[in-house]
């Protein structure tokens, strides 16, 4: 364990390296914060609701998915290719340590350190903009989101194992990654809940693995209703797949891995 807490140490020593880039990269969440904030206040903030969502709602929403943005896709795996191909991967192969505990515990630090900042700005926006906020009581509902959300960083961190993995066989791992970034935006309901598209593109997404990383622990903490158990239980089977796909697209690429430059 001691060895595992070296590695989240040494993670958080190398976030705070770049120092510049970590505050403009703070900068940019407040953005991607305050610019849907001010589309919904100006849209809800005189009253009325939007696909059954009042303001508070929406609000709720918003900070949720800032919330979970830092805590379900904060990742350090996302180098994972990159240490394929520059044979980096090398150094933790060596070392006495699981891989994908290694990597996880890297995300973990990351996430901390995410969390750290977002607990910082999220109170500050609040206080100075007041946003109406709806806070969940039910023991119940707080439980099964809370699970919901444990889903949702496994599966993200399968989903970048898989794709990291594909530097095994390619050169080029930017395109396929930047291809998800795009789809995940618009996939996972963090630019708006999902149930505010047309019923065609719903029951398409639901076939994926997108909505359970920010929509549906979301919904879930407003308040899904019966449908919460079926949606906890959607979390845990693409949990399952994702799980067993990266590790046999891992063992597989690592029969291949090749170490250039080591």
């Amino acid at each position: 364990m001691q060895k595992y807490f070296s590695i989240f140490q040494i993670t958080l020593q190398e976030i705070f390296t770049y120092r510049l880039n970590m505050i403009m990269w703070r900068v940019r969440q407040v953005f991607v914060f305050l610019i849907p904030f001010f589309i919904w206040k100006s849209v809800l903030g005189t009253g009325g609701e939007i696909y059954g969502y009042s303001f508070a709602a929406v609000m709720t929403y918003l900070f949720g998915t800032t919330i979970l943005r830092s805590l379900v896709m904060g990742s350090r795996t996302v180098d994972l290719g990159w240490m394929i191909n520059s044979g980096y991967l090398t150094i933790p192969l060596m070392r006495p340590l699981n891989t994908f505990g290694l990597f996880f515990v890297r995300d973990l630090a990351d996430k901390l350190f995410n969390l750290g900042f977002m607990f910082l700005e999220l109170p500050l926006i609040y206080f100075i903009f007041h946003p109406p906020i709806f806070l969940q009581f039910n023991p119940l509902q707080l439980f099964l989101a809370f699970s919901s959300v444990l889903f949702a960083i496994l599966i993200y961190f399968f989903i970048n194992v898989i794709f990291g993995s594909l530097a095994f066989w390619s050169r080029d791992v930017w395109a396929p990654r930047f291809l998800l970034m795009v789809i995940m935006e618009f996939a996972t309901g963090a630019m708006f809940p999902l149930d505010m598209l047309p019923q065609v593109w719903q029951r398409v997404l639901a076939f994926t693995p997108f909505p359970y990383l920010l929509f549906i622990p979301l919904k879930i903490y407003l308040g899904s209703g019966a449908s919460a158990p079926l949606q906890l239980l959607g979390s845990f089977v693409w949990l399952v797949i994702l799980g067993s796909l990266a590790k046999i697209i891992w063992n597989k690429g690592i029969k291949s891995y090749e170490a250039e430059g080591r």
